[in-house]
């Protein structure tokens, strides 16, 4: 548990600010923040996404991606921002 701690949409959206056209990957869970109003345009690679988390990103044009979709769309790994 402690080596796979959860994030919220709203430390993903903070820490992804500036890196427009990156994928954010975390070994982890995307969990949903209510205090979180409009969620930017995300491309996020996670363990797993809560449903609400998931069904906000993909409202606001972003993409949920496995680490087997990442695994094809960037096998090296350039393009990412791991958090």
């Amino acid at each position: 548990k402690t080596n796979k701690p959860p994030m919220s949409l709203s430390k993903l959206a903070k820490f992804m600010e500036g890196k427009d056209g990156k994928i954010a990957v975390l070994v982890g869970t995307i969990t949903d923040d209510v205090r979180l109003y409009d969620v930017p345009k995300l491309r996020v690679c996670a363990l797993r996404f809560t449903q609400t988390a998931r069904a906000r990103i993909i409202k606001a044009g972003g993409e949920c991606l496995t680490f087997d979709q990442l695994a094809l769309i960037a096998p090296t790994g350039a393009g990412t921002v791991l958090l």
